[in-house]
This record gives C-alpha cells, structure tokens and sequence, in this order.
C-alpha cells in the first residue's frame, strides 16, 4: 500500500512556521486534494518487496490559517494526517501522523510546476541510504509516481512505480 509521504518516516520533528504564509502558496497544493485510484507495481530490493497493488487513496484536504491539512485514507481506512506549511520558494514543511502510532514524523516536499519530490534518508550502522518518492502531475487529474533508494544520491534504485488517477 502507497501512502504518499512514506519518505517522512526518517525524519526527525520540523521548526515551527510563521502565520504570515501568502495564501497563494498554500493554494498550489489543492491539486492533492481528491480521489485517485492507484496502480502500483512494486520491486524486490532491500527495503521493499516485490507485488502489484491497487487501492483507492482519499484526500479530505482543507486550508487553515498557514496550513494546509489532509486526512489520507486509504481503500476506505483513514491511514494518516498530512500537514503541510510553506517554507520558503518550492519548499514545504509537511508533518505525518499515522493512524496506527500517532507518532508524528516531519519532513520537507518540494513542489516545482508539476513535479512534487519528497525527499528523506535514514542512518544505520553509519551508512547513510537516501530515499525520494517523486510525484509528477500531468495537468490536474493524473500523476505518475516513483519511489526510490540510493547511497550516493546519484545512482537511484527503484522501489516502486505507479499512476493514479483522479476519480473525482
């Protein structure tokens, strides 16, 4: 199953935001609001496991003051709370709150045009892995998606693929 900020997980907790953010920058992201059904193809590598999967993703999404907030559900089972804010240019804060733990995890996403790239990384046993899920909307109603690892932040190994597609 595809939760869309699954790099946010290696984060650790991000700065406050200041209340004067420019509604225009928030209104970028109302292109993530909605219903898409989703089709995934997933590999087999060290942190992911090869298989197909389908699933509806839904997208309660609202504005208030300088946040942006989004209840993910995910084939019907709301799964977790996304709470973006603007940083700066592309630059967003987003804030995750799984259903499951509660335990919030921050990040940051970068929103060029029509490209959306969430970037993270994790640190065990010294080495560093990089992770990037990147998103790129063609017009409004369809995205294409990657998720992907690397050590280098230069030589990418696919995790999974997929498309989704505005249901309404």
């Amino acid at each position: 199953m595809r939760i869309l900020a699954l790099a946010a997980a290696f984060f650790a907790a991000a700065p406050a935001v200041a209340a004067d953010t420019p509604q225009s920058d928030l209104d970028r992201l109302n292109v993530f609001a909605g219903t898409w059904k989703s089709e995934a193809q997933s590999f087999d590598t060290p942190y992911s496991t090869a298989a197909n999967v389908s699933s509806t993703l839904v997208n309660q999404c609202w504005k208030a003051g300088a946040f942006f907030i989004c209840n993910q559900s995910v084939n019907g089972v709301s799964r977790v709370l996304l709470v973006f804010s603007y940083k700066a240019g592309d630059t967003y804060w987003i804030s995750e709150v799984p259903a499951d733990t509660g335990h919030a995890a921050s990040s940051t996403v970068i929103v060029s045009g029509g490209v959306w790239t969430f970037p993270g990384q994790s640190t065990k046993l010294g080495q560093t892995t990089y992770f990037r899920t990147v998103d790129i909307f063609n017009g409004t109603d369809s995205i294409d998606f990657r998720e992907e690892f690397s050590t280098d932040k230069e030589n990418w190994t696919l995790m999974s693929k997929g498309h989704e597609s505005r249901v309404r």
